[in-house]
């Protein structure tokens, strides 16, 4: 491994605030590497949703039954291995942990371009699922242990940003490779370069010292092991900070309206405005997704700027966006031209981008460090059983709901319906922010009292 890191960790009070770890070239570094990881995740988790009205015909599939394939598929098996393999990455080393992971989802992407059928593509699913249930509790574990207190909020919302990187790539890429080879050589082309990441993580990324000022104390006990608290424990631990539930039920939701509404996007920009997987990557995803690179990045200096003076910003930001964004959603799916709903689109992402954040950092310091990457697995359990699993099928039942009765009706052509139905249930989708919003406002009464640090 790169040995750039200082051998000691700086002196911290007791009761002061985590100095950080290492160098900042190789706190840059590490961040970077990070970030190449999160944003291969969130390539190869977005691929099914891009390339569904592709292979849609071949399986002869439905919109439920894709949003089965795109939402409860990654979200079951990804949502029970979370915790199991957040606490390995507690009690053993968060890095091999996270290459591990990074390797297996690459792997179970690549064999989804080689299913047959329904079944086997479901099956690779699962396998994408368990995977990519490694990256984020020790990445965000390793970035808290990495980076000082006053910077964390800083560090998330950089290492954030791989998620428009992630969905860019996959928009640009995965729709050329589509349109040109095929949708399974999407899969098989965009699946193997984790294999590499995985590999440079393994060989330059060193393990840090867990929990900043706990690790000092720990040494100054004379190198007494401080113990990992129980799972029970740690869960109890969670169970008394009412804040930390209320932005994850919060996110939870947004993630409904993101991901059940996200998985229909290119079969929107496909069914209603008539443009190619091409022309939606090197259109779409370059605009929406260097809008939210920008606004998540802007958004973490700001919020660490707020939240030196109130740490209740954290959920009063994203309670204040996903509102405003409602009425901007509903819009952008009425829009009569891509042209016009394009730019809505990139309004309601800087809207609703805080959320990320507020998130992450509240997982991260409302619990002590041995306890960061449950706090995250939970997270990303809620994330996904109301996002992964509830969104895409609900948005999906719902669409063929809409369209059958658009046809029953005698109001529409079969092939019009479909999009019509998609359409409305899109906007119906939207709605529901107004619930998480609600959510973001009361855990904002909360966080000042559960505040760690």
């Amino acid at each position: 491994m790169i040995d750039m890191v200082a051998e000691d960790v700086t002196a911290a009070n007791d009761a002061g605030p985590h100095p950080g770890h290492g160098t900042k070239p190789y706190r840059a570094y590490i961040l970077g590497v990070l970030m190449v990881i999160y944003s291969i995740n969130l390539l190869d988790r977005s691929l099914v949703a891009l390339l569904q009205e592709k292979f849609k015909p071949e399986f002869h599939l439905s919109d439920f039954e894709l949003g089965l394939l795109g939402g409860p598929a990654f979200a079951l098996c990804n949502a029970l291995a979370g915790l199991p393999i957040a606490r390995l990455a507690e009690r053993f080393n968060r890095v091999g942990v996270l290459a591990i992971c990074t390797a297996i989802w690459s792997v179970m992407t690549a064999l989804c371009g080689l299913a047959v059928s329904f079944p086997m593509l479901m099956l690779a699913r699962f396998g994408v699922g368990i995977g990519e249930a490694g990256c984020l509790p020790p990445s965000q574990g390793v970035i808290a242990d990495y980076f000082p207190a006053s910077k964390r909020a800083s560090a998330i919302s950089i290492h954030l940003t791989s998620i428009p990187i992630g969905t860019i790539l996959a928009a640009m890429i995965g729709g050329v490779v589509a349109d040109r080879y095929g949708w399974r050589m999407a899969f098989i082309a965009l699946g193997a370069p984790g294999l590499l990441i995985a590999l440079v993580c393994w060989l330059t990324v060193k393990e840090p010292p867990r929990g900043g000022a706990a690790a000092n104390n720990e040494a100054r006990a004379g190198g007494q092991k401080v113990e990992t608290p129980s799972f029970r424990a740690a869960i109890r631990e969670l169970m008394s900070k009412p804040s930390f539930w209320h932005i994850a039920l919060a996110t939870g939701l947004v993630n409904f309206v993101a991901v059940g509404n996200g998985q229909y996007l290119a079969s929107f920009l496909v069914r209603v405005h008539h443009v190619s997987l091409t022309q939606v990557g090197l259109i779409l995803g370059p605009l929406v997704g260097g809008v939210t690179v920008v606004s998540v990045w802007a958004v973490g200096r700001i919020l660490s700027a707020l939240t030196d003076r109130n740490k209740a910003w954290l959920a009063r930001w994203p309670a204040i966006g996903v509102a405003i964004g409602v009425p901007v959603g509903v819009m952008t799916y009425l829009a009569p031209t891509m042209w016009i709903m394009v730019p809505l689109q990139m309004v309601g992402l800087v809207c609703a981008n805080a959320y990320l954040i507020s998130l992450y950092t509240t997982a991260q310091a409302v619990v002590q460090p041995r306890v960061r990457a449950t706090a995250t697995a939970v997270v990303i359990m809620v994330i996904n059983v109301i996002g992964y699993g509830l969104g895409p099928p609900a948005i999906g039942a719902l669409s063929d709901f809409l369209k059958d009765h658009v046809v029953a009706f005698g109001l529409s052509d079969p092939a019009h319906a479909a999009a019509q139905g998609l359409r409305y249930a899109l906007v119906c989708g939207c709605l529901v922010n107004l619930w998480a919003s609600a959510h973001y406002l009361i855990g904002s009464t909360k966080l000042k009292q559960d505040w760690v640090g």
